[in-house]
């Protein structure tokens, strides 16, 4: 009998099936069960560009329902820089920083301080009113502050955060810090639920969320697995660095003898310009204020015709580079950040000029080394670089 003729089932038997590989593969991993209506995306839903809290000189950052991170070492300002954007929501325009909301629209604010002691949750409190302009010793509809430092386990705190939110219902949150809401920092399976919840928080109720996250004493890295894991996942980090303007040649005749920089870490958005800021010893709790350099940087377009401005960057970077090192891109703009006390975009300027003028070699690599004798040529106003045979 033929193969096919084996397989007819006979008169009173069940027709012998063959086992389903998909179903088995299925099945052993518990996915046959899994529910997943509404993951698929639905192509003819409209694009909703990001609605955008706050600018700083006209860039926008921190857009709702969204994850930010503020960063820096104990001591460094986090909580003054977060001062100072609360400050901004609640009365629209401090220092640089101005709300992007549509009037007559305005946020409620509610900050929750898991680790400072009251009178300094208080300061705190009186130090945003007294920067909006609003009376601290009185009940404000926009602006809310809740003090956990007295619950005793990482898990309740998450929990009372949960509660505040639903309750509150803040158009911007801010978690002042994110290490007391994990019994273990170090522990991924305890620090990758934190971060995700968090993530779907700002997302449902479309909040902007601010956390604050110490980094490591001894390096620029936030803390733990909790740091690596916030570093990959949110929006946007901004670090909060404190800077002694000691006396001696390095002394910055426009900075204070004590004061702060807002760095720009990572962004999904546009990217923002670092700012400088002082703290104030006034009214008993310290009044940031902005550091704003006068005069004003000329513009971009006219860059390349300042002459003054285009010798101060050749200096910093003979001071970098001499005798000729090679350096990457992004190495040199790191430096001429720090020189220069400018932003990222403004030293990419300043870059551009150096090599428009010739400063540079062409790179090899990747890395670029200075045209030692053009530089003297644009420090001494010679319309080319001296020949090695001429005096």
């Amino acid at each position: 009998m033929s193969e096919t003729t084996n397989q007819i089932p006979l008169p009173g038997q069940q027709p012998q099936t063959q086992p389903n590989p998909d179903a088995e593969f299925l099945k052993e991993r518990n996915w046959m069960d899994v529910d997943v209506t509404g993951l698929l995306l639905d192509f003819a839903e409209p694009y909703h560009p990001p609605r955008w809290t706050l600018s700083h000189n006209g860039t926008p950052f921190a857009n709702r329902g969204e994850l930010h991170i503020v960063t820096g070492k104990s001591g460094h300002g986090k909580t003054a820089f977060m001062s100072q954007v609360m400050a901004t929501l609640l009365c629209g325009k401090f220092g640089g920083m101005v709300y992007e909301g549509e009037p007559p629209e305005m946020p409620k604010v509610l900050y929750i301080d898991t680790e400072q002691g009251k009178d300094d949750t208080i300061a705190i409190k009186n130090r945003v009113c007294t920067l909006a302009g609003l009376p601290y010793d009185q009940p404000c509809e926009r602006f809310a502050v809740a003090r956990l430092r007295d619950t005793v386990t990482a898990a309740e705190r998450w929990q009372q955060i949960l509660k505040l939110a639903y309750v509150i219902r803040p158009a911007v949150m801010f978690i002042d810090g994110l290490l007391d809401i994990v019994e273990d920092y170090n522990e991924q399976k305890e620090c990758t639920p934190i971060i995700r919840e968090l993530m779907i928080m700002a997302t449902h109720y479309n909040m902007s969320t601010w956390c604050v996250l110490h980094e490591n004493p001894t390096t620029e890295k936030m803390v733990g697995s909790l740091g690596s894991i916030a570093q990959r996942k949110v929006t946007e980090v901004f670090a909060v660095r404190k800077h002694k303007n000691e006396k001696g040649k390095d002394k910055k005749p426009n900075r204070p003898d004590i004061y702060f920089s807002v760095e720009q870490l990572k962004a999904r958005g546009k990217d923002v310009e670092d700012w400088d800021f002082e703290i104030l010893s006034v009214e008993g709790w310290g009044r940031p204020q902005e550091i704003i350099d006068n005069p004003t940087p000329p513009p971009a377009q006219n860059f390349d015709k300042d002459e003054t401005r285009l010798k101060e960057t050749v200096k910093c970077l003979l001071e970098f580079m001499s005798p000729p090192n090679s350096e990457y891109f992004t190495n040199i703009i790191k430096e001429l950040k720090k020189r220069m006390r400018c932003g990222e975009t403004k030293a990419k300027q300043y870059f551009t000029a150096a090599n428009d003028a010739g400063a540079f070699h062409n790179p090899i690599n990747g890395r670029y080394t200075l045209d030692t004798s053009q530089c003297d040529a644009i420090l001494n106003d010679l319309p080319f670089a001296p020949q090695q045979n001429e005096q």
